[in-house]
């Protein structure tokens, strides 16, 4: 808008009338300054007088930062490089309002030109040149309404990142002056020299976009400034190839249509390049981006052709699908089409159209197969998996009824999801407890009846409970039945087995850590392997985690064992007491035994010797049982009277007569330790003596054996054969998780043969696909020449547009060239091709200090 001298002295005086006798002298307002959109220094619309009376620290240089660094020995500093800092600037003017009513909307324009708090915006001042800075709100911003008429004095606080103050092209979008200059070229004469003027008094950077075909490697170089950059990779030109083939397929999938053309030679195109496609046709025709390169002569691009229809419902009756779509689809009777995302049962990729009831609805065949036969199951998180043996066609929403597959599965239930076109989900909560009837064991295998079908499956973690304190507990399932299970019930002794060795029919078993067996007990070792498997009695103790049994068989070198396991079969008898009809055993460790199991004992007489069943175990080295005929005599120990060391053979003489035998075990106590232990006898020379061995110790006559001295035959054996008769059980539960794992099944899937209408998506599509056609004339595909440019401000490089793997090109150690203040001869040369056709177009603003 242009303003004559009148205009603008009437707006001015109408604007200090009446209320205050200011006069404002003829201005002239040359709109010369402007933040982003907003012009100062003019009249706008409204007839508001905008005036700038001072912009601070725009005309002076801006503030320096330079770093003192004294010397540690000498005068002076050290020599260090400065910078500049950013330049704060402060927009100070009025506004002169013919109205007092127009001064809200104008403090309303003014806060909304200076909202730069997220987003800066260019500054430009002057005309002839214009220079421009890029600024941030950096304080506040001061409106102040002085006077009655709407006098109002405004104060601007902001700050330019970059101090430097650059000129500013109008005719150019960007405000960038540009120069071009062809490569270097020995037989067109082009010297591929250019001056590109910098009317600042300062270094700038530029942006050089460097035009293919370009050969590499090549230079830009500044012999104003000395600064080189280097172009290591090449650049193509503008190809034009010649089209021969085409073809046209829809993706169900992204719902695209996927175009492929064929080129007479070599193309050289690259996935993203853009291509304008002409004499091909519709829809191959235009711009297009290029998305695959299959060969060196195909490519293909992406483009629209099919007439894709969303569909808002389904509804199925005896094979025939009915679908709705929300706009009208223009399909008629007899067409193709594909049904893509709706369901199992209505997707397919060839439906020809029966009818047309309406413009939004459509009729098809669909063949359904109900029952289905079930091939595997899984529960998990109370949501049961089935599969089927063939695609079964069944919807999400619809009722099926499973039959045959186990009484976790059986029933009928809404389908909940369909993972894929034979597996579908429902809601299924487990009945996980189950009451038991009776319980038995053999070979420590615990067999559990339950007293209705439980449903459990192997390999599941179960928690039996009320049954009684050695049974009670967490297990794996070994096997089932409809109304039985079993488990492994593992004993307190056992130990895992690491090393196992034959020599000269000798076996030899290493444990992870000490066993507590002793030598005559049997132990019973499994999952070691077929020879050392079975149950033997331990001949001797190599050490605390070892012990050996006879075993024919051949040599094995010590061999380490995964899995192996060893546990007490049989425990030495400690001692033993009977009160009233329950007997009691007493072991020297840990026996290992079960509640209800029947034992074994051997070795101790009557009424101890004979077969058992375990009525209670107080503490892990005691069980109790009951006897039958309890009322006999137990043996007592034998008072010592005298006893007597010759080197190593003691003798012993007791009280009364002991009716010992050689060869028996006997226990010392109450003498002293090199006396004391158990022994085996080797001599009875009368009925009150007996000797045996003791290594050490030192001769000692015979003298009175001190009070409380006896001697007592060291007690036999008793067997855990692992085994408990049937026995009821009142209040017992078996309990397991709500999930069951994948497992093979069987049964069958039944729906019904008629959905009712109900909501839906997925689309139906018909297809405008172009089948492979050879032979075209007069096409041709043109892709645009590689771009390289060059930022030198951000040191930021891109290729045709993009960033990424663009630095390549340029080499590492080259220079980002500015342009200094004056002329700056720049010279471009492509040392791969003398005769080159590249271009090199450099953009820039020239820039000042002040």
């Amino acid at each position: 808008m242009v303003f004559t001298p009148a205009d603008e002295a009437y707006s001015v005086n109408r604007g200090l009338q009446n209320l205050e006798s200011n006069e404002i002298e003829k201005l002239r307002l040359r709109g010369d300054v402007v933040l982003g959109d907003f012009i100062f220094n003019t009249i706008d619309s409204s007839g508001v007088v905008w005036v700038l009376t001072d912009i601070e620290n725009w005309w002076a240089p801006p503030p320096a930062d330079v770093d003192v660094i004294e010397r540690g020995f000498g005068d002076g500093a050290y020599e260090v490089a400065g910078r500049y800092n950013s330049r704060p600037l402060v927009i100070e003017g009025v506004f002169l309002a013919p109205d007092p009513a127009l001064v809200e909307a104008a403090r309303d324009r003014l806060i909304q030109a200076c909202d730069l708090v997220r987003t800066g915006a260019w500054l430009k001042t002057g005309t002839n040149p214009i220079r421009a800075s890029y600024v941030y709100l950096s304080g506040d911003v001061s409106i102040d309404t002085v006077n009655t008429r709407g006098r109002t004095e405004f104060s601007i606080g902001l700050r330019a990142p970059d101090p430097i103050k650059y000129s500013w092209n109008e005719t150019a979008p960007d405000g960038y002056d540009f120069a071009e200059i062809p490569v270097k070229n020995s037989e067109l004469g082009y010297d591929g020299q250019g001056v590109v003027q910098n009317s600042g008094n300062y270094n700038v950077p530029c942006i050089m976009e460097v035009t293919g075909p370009f050969a590499s490697p090549g230079t830009i170089f500044n012999r104003t400034t000395n600064e080189l950059i280097l172009i290591t990779q090449s650049l193509k030109g503008r190809l034009s190839r010649a089209i021969v083939n085409k073809e046209l397929s829809f993706d169900v999938d992204s719902l695209t249509d996927i175009a492929k053309l064929t080129t007479t030679e070599p193309h050289d195109f690259s996935v993203g390049n853009s291509v304008y496609v002409s004499g091909v046709g519709a829809p191959f025709d235009g711009d297009q981006v290029i998305t695959s390169v299959p060969t060196s002569t195909t490519f293909t691009f992406t483009t629209s052709a099919a007439d894709v229809e969303s569909v808002s419902f389904k509804s199925f009756d005896s094979g025939v699908a009915s679908l709705e779509t929300t706009e009208d689809h223009g399909f008629n009777v007899g067409e193709d089409i594909v049904v893509n995302g709706v369901d199992a049962l209505f997707d397919t990729e060839q439906a020809v159209i029966l009818s047309v009831p309406s413009s939004t609805s459509f009729t098809y065949s669909a063949q359904r197969s109900s029952p289905q036969s079930i091939s595997s199951t899984q529960l998990t998180s109370n949501i049961a998996t089935i599969s089927t043996t063939q695609n079964h066609g069944f919807i999400v929403g619809e009722e099926v009824t499973i039959t045959g597959a186990g009484v976790n599965y059986d029933g009928t239930f809404e389908i909940l999801n369909v993972p894929t076109t034979s597996t579908f989900t429902y809601a299924s909560t487990r009945t996980n407890s189950r009451e038991i009837s009776t319980v038995e064991m053999t070979n420590d295998l615990v067999t559990v009846t339950t007293s209705s079908a439980h449903g459990f499956v192997a390999d599941e973690g179960v928690n039996i409970s009320g049954v009684n304190l050695s049974l009670d507990g967490g297990y794996i399932i070994e096997d089932v039945t409809s109304n039985t299970f079993n488990y492994l019930r593992n004993r307190a002794t056992e130990i895992a087995v690491t090393v196992k060795a034959i020599s000269s029919n000798v076996a030899t078993i290493t444990t992870s850590s000490a066993h507590g067996f002793v030598i005559g007990e049997q132990v019973t070792i499994s999952d070691v392997d077929s020879t050392f498997n079975g149950t033997y009695e331990i001949t001797s103790l190599p050490s605390n985690t070892s012990f050996t049994f006879d075993k024919t068989a051949a040599d094995l070198v010590s061999t380490t064992v995964a899995g192996g396991k060893a546990r007490a079969f049989s425990r030495k008898i400690r001692n033993r007491e009977i009160i009233g009809n329950v007997a009691t055993i007493i072991t020297d460790s840990i026996h290992g035994a079960i509640s209800g199991e029947e034992i074994t004992i051997t070795g101790m007489g009557a009424p101890f010797d004979g077969t058992h069943t375990i009525t209670a175990i107080p503490f892990l080295n005691v069980i109790n049982f009951e006897l039958v005929n309890p009322n006999i005599d137990l043996e007592e120990p034998f008072v010592v009277d005298k006893a007597a060391r010759n080197s190593e053979i003691v003798t012993l003489t007791t009280q009364v007569a002991h009716g010992y035998s050689v060869g028996q075990e006997i226990r010392v106590t109450g003498i002293d330790n090199s006396f004391n232990g158990t022994y085996t006898i080797i001599a009875t020379p009368s009925a009150t003596t007996l000797t045996y061995s003791t290594p050490g110790g030192g001769d000692v006559p015979e003298e009175d054996a001190p009070n409380g001295a006896q001697v007592i035959k060291d007690f036999g054996f008793f067997e855990m054969p692992g085994t408990i008769e049937s026995t009821a059980v009142a209040d017992g539960l078996a309990t397991v998780g709500g999930s069951l794992p994948f497992a093979a099944s069987s049964g069958s899937a039944a729906v019904s043969n008629v959905i009712s209408r109900r909501p839906a998506a997925g689309n139906a599509i018909k297809k405008n696909d172009v089948q492979f056609t050879p032979g075209l004339t007069g096409a041709t595909a043109i892709v645009s020449a590689d771009i390289l440019e060059i930022d030198t401000k951000d040191h930021v490089v891109a290729f045709n547009g993009s960033v990424q793997n663009a630095r390549g090109r340029v080499d590492v150690l080259a220079d980002f060239i500015k342009l200094a203040p004056g002329f700056n001869q720049l010279e471009f040369e492509d040392t791969g091709n003398p005769e080159g056709e590249a271009t090199l177009r450099v953009y820039y603003r020239s820039g000042w200090l002040g």
